[in-house]
């Protein structure tokens, strides 16, 4: 049995925070990425997405999170990804993806 992804909005800091945890797949991908595009246009910059909790992310999630990336850079707006559980770094970095993108530590103020 999968984990179902969950998606949690609110502010840190007065930045607009997206945090995700679950597994992402094939199966909640368009919400991931539904959620995402709400966050970019939410966010005059940067939008900050915590994925701490995320305990799987296959190539649908992955995309995802690319094509946000460089919906972001078109919009002028800073995605950066709050400290990637384990899992989600190492696919970051197997896809050569985690140079593209800004990290911070959970308790990071920036």
């Amino acid at each position: 049995m999968t984990e179902a992804a969950a998606f949690e909005r609110g502010q840190r800091k007065g930045e607009v925070l997206l945090t995700v945890s679950g597994e992402l797949d094939i199966a909640n991908a368009a919400a991931f990425r539904d959620q995402l595009g709400r966050l970019i246009a939410e966010a005059h910059s940067p939008a900050l997405v915590d994925l701490s909790g995320v305990t799987f992310m296959d190539s649908s999630g992955l995309d995802a999170l690319a094509s946000t990336r460089r919906r972001a850079v078109d919009e002028g707006v800073d995605l950066i990804l709050v400290e990637p559980s384990s899992q989600v770094r190492r696919v970051l970095e197997l896809t050569g993806l985690w140079t593209h993108f800004e990290v911070r530590p959970r308790g990071s103020d920036g």
